[in-house]
């Protein structure tokens, strides 16, 4: 085939504008999660070193008191009466 003709092939199908997941690649193709390394390669070993700087804090609210719960059960029941913005507001 000539270059034209890959050409005309390629505009008729059209480019994929989505992004580009995991399930999309190959099986060599790791997306990551977006978060920084938490340390360096020390030059000149094989060894890496853990920067507390760098290592990931997670914040969490203090929950005593709550009363939500982690998961709602199959066995609760639906609201009899309809909600208004009002009423969502005040709760």
């Amino acid at each position: 085939m000539s270059f034209r003709s890959n050409l005309v092939t390629m505009l008729a199908r059209g480019a994929s504008r989505k992004p580009l997941s995991p399930k999309g690649g190959n099986k060599n193709y790791y997306k990551g999660t977006g978060s920084k390394a938490m340390g360096q390669f020390v030059e000149g070993k094989s060894e890496y070193r853990i920067m507390p700087s760098k290592v990931r804090q997670f914040v969490v609210p203090d929950l005593t008191g709550f009363k939500l719960k982690a998961y709602v059960s199959w066995a609760v029941e639906a609201p009899k009466a309809a909600l208004t913005k009002e009423d969502f507001l005040r709760s």
